[in-house]
């Protein structure tokens, strides 16, 4: 559409006169940049159209002309017509009318340019289900867009470009009158979008000379009388001398008139209020012409469209309506497939790559199983929520823009209902007699969400809605906003639960947000906006207006007052001044109110062991596969609930709300960000469990507050994110929130260990590892390439890393030639950890070699590995030789008692220094039991469950046999004791690792 508006009702819904709105799928546009040279490529959109170049060119008088007629046609959309070029020579006026409105609603917002590269209408359009349905048909029945009806499957679908095509008992010369309706989000702009580029094509309607389309917000908003031609003429100026619509013969059944969002405006068919016309040159303000357009007094040849809401159909009487059509959406899961298809996959036109498609598979699976996610994306918009939010979640990268789930959702209610207004009074004549249509929303369906986070409820009954919504209702007009209310903006937010098979028709049927995270955005809109006031809070704002104009004009009258009679008494009237800072005192104390519950929310005790809430998010759309613990409602975790009030105070998230009447004063985001700043810092202080710090993180990001993140982050010195599932947007977001902060800002450790890892993540990570001195990147699925990056790493001037844990990487020979390169340039690494990294002896043997190139090196870890006894001795005497070096790991490799016997010697003090390399290659040395049986055995036991269990089994069974045989070389009873005690902790390992092998638990590492 390209106003793009969803009001909802010609008396009732409107929208605010500066509210921009977009050319297609309902979002908000931008100007187009200034360009000199724009070209039209081939593309089935522009039919026979060639390739043109245009020229800005301000001098010629014909330019002039042609952009003031470009600026009145566009200016109801929000797009600024003079970034637009002018062309060569075209005299047909048809052709020029065809070009502008190819160029115009070609255009694609911001919002669709988030999914990567460019989409033609041809690769994004999915055509929604169409079918050919009287209202009556429904009369009574309930008209939620989400219910699908018995009907449906029966019906043979329709296609838009087919629906004027003359049937044999119609008069043929009389032009058809369709009326398109549907319900908010069924994709009814995007299909009549979609059906005028195909008509500029070619494509479609070819037996229409004219399609003429019209916004009817922006027909509403005229106050002058005009006549059609003038009115065609005013928003196309290349048509005001056409032909068709002259009036004569029969020129007029060539044009086909769009009359997009017919609910915006207030037709009166009655012959009292709307007069009779049929002359095209007659000026009558512009609801009558559309009235007598319907009615075929005026050029009673030409067809017409019309598109409206569900709760507007009513405004056009039965009699002038040949035809009436129900867009019904994405009925099936092949549909939606299709959208999600186009919007994931089809990108840049590169092939997909094996993430998308699994990715669609299982959201394809989740739709399948009729799941809640299913019954929202009945609604193309929904639709696109989803692909919006997969996006953000899979492929961001680090060249994307800053995009927030916050965004994401305000963007959505911008689609869909942005800078509609909700009439008072049942008219639409003064601005000062309507109110913002979301800030009504909040205060309503943001109530009902509110209350259910604070009782831990997802669903409601019929009788709560009623209450929340409902309301005391006391006049007919009432009663009627709150049907149109009910139609048009609750049946798309809520739907009846089909948990555990209910049937939704029942009295006592319960409603769910179509999309649960809807309701925490909704809770914490509800929230920022200070609309859960206290009593005392509403008494103290009433008396404080009441007092501080009454104060003013008292203290201006007592001035002139005190100089003719000066009586102190009057001093007493000063009193009313304190009224209004009390009432800032307590308006203070409700923001520290709002942080408080933000953090009270962020860090609760009862979610420390729930997964981070982005893999919560991304569950909700593509589902659980596999066993998953039943989760009683009482305890429903709504962790999105914090990341929403805090992404709600970003300035971008404001803004767009301010357009839709819903203000956050910068002062009380000021208010906030001060007592939320305390919170955080004492929190963080606390050591978090690796999904509340990812929380956290998250929040922070959403924030985007960089002084807030930087002071936050000063306070944190691990961050420990181990066993979090790290995604593409994950990563991103650790990289900006530590981007934040000063160049010099170190943390003690990064601890990212089994995080899934892969070298496109370690590579997006990249900016995050110059803050940390040490840098845990074990049991992730790093591979020999990982190698080139963490070389290049280490070999920067101002590497700080000190500790570098790659243990459980298959890293493998040549991954370690990669790293070792880095040994001569690096100056700043004490301890290198290469355990259970598929090492050979050719590896030993090069790290022999290299480790005189770098002095600081203190520790050495290569165990569990395919280390030999000749590379291990090799690699021991390099290390005597080291000067910094003082332990050694090499158990678990493949060595034999003489091997171990024998670097247990050669890791003995050398002769003129006096310097020992410790050598952990057993829990015994000789018939002695190792000073370091403690952490082999101890990092052994760690990682059993991961490693390969047959080898951690054979090697274990060694250890025992070894223990076994120097306790019986011992006569001491407190010797053989000590030795029994280390035989325990070997058999409690063994244990433990045959028990998990019978249960199926853990998973081998080869």
């Amino acid at each position: 559409m390209w106003r793009l508006g969803r009001p909802s009702g010609t008396e009732v819904f409107r929208r605010c006169h500066s509210s921009p709105r977009d050319v297609c799928c309902k979002l908000n546009t931008r100007a187009l940049q200034r360009i000199e040279n724009v070209t039209l490529q081939s593309n089935p959109i522009y039919g026979n159209l060639k390739a043109h170049h245009f020229t800005i060119s301000v001098s010629c008088q014909n330019t002039r002309r042609e952009l003031r007629s470009l600026s009145a046609c566009y200016s109801i959309s929000g797009f600024n017509p003079r970034f637009f070029c002018t062309y060569e020579s075209v005299t047909d006026p048809i052709e020029i009318h065809k070009q502008k409105l190819a160029l115009w609603f070609n255009h694609l917002p911001q919002e669709e340019k988030q999914f990567g590269g460019y989409f033609s209408p041809e690769t994004m359009h999915v055509e929604p289900l169409i079918l050919e349905r009287h209202p009556d048909e429904d009369r009574g029945l309930p008209l939620s867009p989400f219910k699908a009806n018995a009907n449906v499957s029966t019906r043979p679908p329709l296609c838009v470009e087919h629906l004027f095509e003359p049937s044999h008992d119609e008069n043929k010369a009389r032009g058809l009158n369709v009326l398109l309706y549907g319900a908010v989000g069924t994709g009814k702009s995007t299909v009549v979008r979609k059906l005028v580029l195909d008509w500029c094509a070619g494509s479609a309607l070819s037996q229409f000379k004219l399609l003429i389309p019209f916004s009817c917000e922006d027909l509403s908003h005229l106050s002058k009388p005009t006549s059609l031609r003038d009115l065609v003429g005013r928003k196309y100026m290349h048509l005001r001398r056409t032909p068709y619509l002259s009036g004569d013969v029969d020129k007029a059944k060539d044009v086909l008139f769009i009359f997009n969002g017919m609910e915006k405006m207030k037709l009166d068919f009655r012959i009292g209020s709307t007069e009779l016309c049929s002359d095209p040159n007659e000026a009558l303000p512009s609801g009558a012409v559309v009235v007598n357009l319907l009615r075929k007094y005026l050029l009673p040849e030409a067809s017409i469209l019309v598109t409206t809401r569900l709760s507007a159909v009513d405004r056009v009487p039965k009699k002038y309506v040949k035809r009436f059509v129900q867009i019904c959406g994405f009925n099936d899961p092949d549909r939606q497939r299709a959208y999600f298809t186009s919007r994931l996959l089809l990108r840049n036109g590169e092939k997909p790559g094996r993430t998308a498609e699994s990715l669609i598979e299982m959201l394809y699976l989740n739709l399948q199983r009729e799941s809640q996610l299913a019954t929202a994306c009945f609604l193309p918009s929904y639709c696109w929520l989803t692909c919006a939010t997969l996006h953000l979640l899979h492929f961001t990268d680090a060249k994307a823009p800053i995009r927030t789930l916050s965004s994401i959702y305000t963007s959505f209610m911008r689609l869909n209902f942005g800078g509609e207004v909700m009439a008072t009074d049942g008219n639409v004549s003064s601005q000062d007699q309507q109110n913002s249509l979301m800030l009504y929303v909040v205060r309503t369906v943001g109530k009902l969400a509110f209350d259910g986070i604070t009782n831990k409820r997802t669903s409601f009954s019929a009788e709560e809605l009623e209450q929340w919504i409902g309301g005391k209702t006391k006049t007919d007009e009432e009663l009627r906003q709150l049907a149109v209310f009910r139609t048009d903006v609750l049946d798309f937010f809520l739907v009846p639960s089909n948990e555990n098979g209910s049937d939704t028709e029942s009295a006592d049927r319960r409603y769910v947000f179509a999309v649960p995270a809807m309701q925490e955005y909704f809770a914490a809109l509800y929230v920022v906006l200070g609309e859960n006031k206290t009593v005392l809070e509403k008494l103290t704002g009433q008396i404080s207006e009441v007092f501080g104009h009454a104060g003013e004009d008292i203290t201006t009258l007592l001035s002139v007052l005190s100089k003719i009679i000066p009586f102190r008494i009057f001093a007493v009237f000063n009193l009313l001044k304190l009224f209004p800072k009390l009432f800032e005192r307590v308006s203070s104390f409700s923001k520290s109110h709002i942080a408080h519950t933000m953090a009270a929310e962020m860090f609760r005790s009862e979610d420390s062991f729930n997964e981070d809430v982005l893999d919560q998010v991304e569950q909700s759309l593509l589902g659980v596969h596999g066993p998953q613990p039943q989760v009683e409602s009482d305890t429903r975790a709504f962790e999105l609930y914090p990341i929403f009030m805090g992404g709600l105070l970003h300035y971008g998230n404001r803004r767009l709300l301010g357009q839709l009447g819903c203000d956050i004063k910068s002062q009380t985001v000021a208010q906030i960000t001060r007592s939320l700043r305390k919170h955080l810092i004492k929190e963080s202080r606390k050591k978090q469990p690796p999904e509340e710090l990812m929380d956290l993180l998250v929040l922070l990001y959403e924030f985007q507050n960089p002084r807030l993140t930087a002071e936050v982050l000063q306070s944190i010195k691990t961050i420990n994110l181990s066993t979090v599932r790290l995604t593409p947007l994950k990563c991103f977001v650790l990289n900006t929130v530590l981007g934040c902060t000063r160049a010099s800002f170190q943390m003690d450790e990064l601890n990212l260990s089994s995080c899934h890892i892969s070298p496109d993540l370690l590579q997006m990570l990249w900016p995050a590892f110059h803050h940390t001195s040490n840098l845990n990147l074990q049991f992730n699925s790093l591979g020999p390439e990982s190698c080139i990056l963490l070389r290049d790493l280490l070999l920067e001037p101002n590497c700080t890393i000190k500790s570098l844990q790659l243990c459980d990487n298959h890293l493998t020979d040549t991954g370690i030639s990669h790293l070792l390169e880095a040994l001569s340039g690096n100056h700043s690494l004490q301890r290198l950890s290469l355990m259970h990294t598929s090492l050979g002896d050719s590896s030993a043997h090069l790290l022999a070699d290299r480790l005189g190139q770098h002095e600081t090196l203190k520790e050495l870890n290569v165990a569990y590995n395919n280390i030999g006894d000749s590379a291990a001795l090799t690699l021991v005497d390099a290390c005597r030789e080291h000067p910094n070096i003082h332990t050694v790991h090499l158990y678990l490799n493949q060595l034999t008692d003489v091997g171990k016997q024998s670097l247990y010697v050669r890791g003995g003090p050398r002769m003129k220094e006096g310097r020992r390399v410790k050598v952990l290659a057993s829990v015994t040395e000789g018939s002695d039991i190792s000073e370091d049986w403690h952490p082999i055995l101890s990092i052994i036991g760690k990682n059993s469950l991961v490693w390969e269990r047959k080898r951690v089994r054979e090697q274990l069974l060694v250890f025992l046999k070894d223990l076994e045989w120097g306790r019986k070389q011992h006569p001491s009873f407190w010797k053989k004791l000590h030795f029994r005690r280390v035989e325990s902790f070997v058999r409690q390992t063994l244990r433990v690792l045959e028990k998990s092998s019978d249960t199926g638990t853990g998973s081998g590492m080869n």
